[in-house]
């Protein structure tokens, strides 16, 4: 279905798993590489719009996207699961070129949405990134990675005017971390490792590990973790868009390796993430117009196959980029004693 254009309202709670698209445009004017207005969507998991949140788009907490680029604006979830991580420039909108300005000229920014619908543009790099394509915290108040053209880099806090440490010089893609490990999707057509491990907590210069190989030509763009066996600690699968050829490829560990296990399309897809239940997910895709929906019932190292469904069309003059979901509180042990209590009470009358 077409999007009309999401009405500006003032932020709410986001819901938790609901869906956050990341939105470039406000749909006035054709999306180029002038630096456009960013805006927060928030969907239920069906697409149906719930609000949007915008990004000052100009003045001292301006943060800005370059309109027609299709390999930045990735989000991430921070590991405590507090905040939504997305990236920009702080250059007002309808200002020329962003990604091709200096850093010192025109700053990278880290932005940060909380549950409560607030957003946090605070964090200003001032040193050479070139563009930036992602970055992921730990939590609100820690070190950040970032994913740039520039490679992957480190950043020991949230700061206004703050420099980042080359950890690899290797332009990157997405940047996350998955059980205090660092992981970088590359597009270089220089090598066949498309997801790199850099261990826990680099600050300096490491050496990748390579976890995911594929062909010179494949592009690891995006990636998303979830934890499906009971028996392998910590993440245990893993979607990766290839973005050289609109598919999204699942990958299963037994705690030391990861195997293909096969894979699903979604055309020109682009970032991807998912929200698991159970043994199942249902994965959300989107490339510059669209937003797709597939659900993987294989569980823990079932093989997928098939594509996704198209579930919602961007408005004129605006694109889709990354998305994410803050997670679901797991249950607490008081509650689940609570919950047991009920049963036994209510198995006793």
């Amino acid at each position: 279905m077409m999007l009309a254009a999401a009405p500006m309202v003032e932020a709410a709670a986001v819901s938790a798993g609901n869906l956050v698209i990341y939105r470039v445009g406000a749909g006035t004017a054709a999306l180029g590489t002038t630096a456009a207005a960013v805006f927060l969507d928030e969907y239920t998991p069906t697409g149906a719009w719930v609000q949007t949140i915008p990004v000052p788009a100009t003045g001292a907490a301006a943060m800005t996207a370059v309109g027609n680029s299709t390999t930045e604006g990735t989000m991430s979830v921070s590991g405590d699961g507090s905040r939504l991580v997305f990236t920009g420039y702080r250059k007002a909108e309808g200002g020329t070129s962003p990604a091709t300005d200096t850093a010192s000229v025109t700053n990278r920014v880290v932005g940060m949405l909380g549950l409560d619908g607030s957003v946090d543009t605070s964090t200003a790099i001032t040193d050479s990134t070139g563009a930036l394509r992602s970055a992921t915290a730990a939590s609100a108040t820690s070190s950040i990675y970032l994913g740039t053209a520039n490679g992957v880099r480190y950043v020991a806090g949230p700061g206004a005017a703050v420099t980042s440490t080359v950890i690899d010089t290797r332009n990157s893609r997405q940047v996350v971390q998955s059980g205090g490990i660092l992981f970088a999707g590359n597009g270089s057509t220089a090598i066949t490792a498309k997801v790199q491990s850099y261990g826990a907590g680099p600050t300096t210069a490491t050496a990748a590990t390579p976890v995911i190989t594929l062909t010179t030509a494949d592009v690891g763009n995006s990636f998303w973790f979830a934890d499906l066996s009971a028996t392998v600690t910590g993440d245990d699968t893993m979607y990766l868009v290839n973005q050289l050829n609109g598919t999204i490829l699942k990958y299963t560990s037994d705690g030391s390796a990861w195997t293909a296990s096969g894979s699903f399309s979604a055309s020109a897809a682009a970032n991807v993430t998912g929200i698991a239940s159970g043994t199942g997910v249902d994965l959300y895709v989107t490339n510059t117009n669209t937003l797709f929906k597939f659900s993987d019932t294989t569980g823990y190292g079932g093989v997928i196959s098939g594509a996704a469904t198209s579930i919602l069309t961007a408005a004129t003059n605006t694109g889709f980029r990354g998305l994410a979901a803050f997670p679901v509180p797991e249950p607490t042990v008081a509650v689940l004693g609570l919950m047991a209590s009920l049963v036994g009470l209510r198995r006793r009358r």
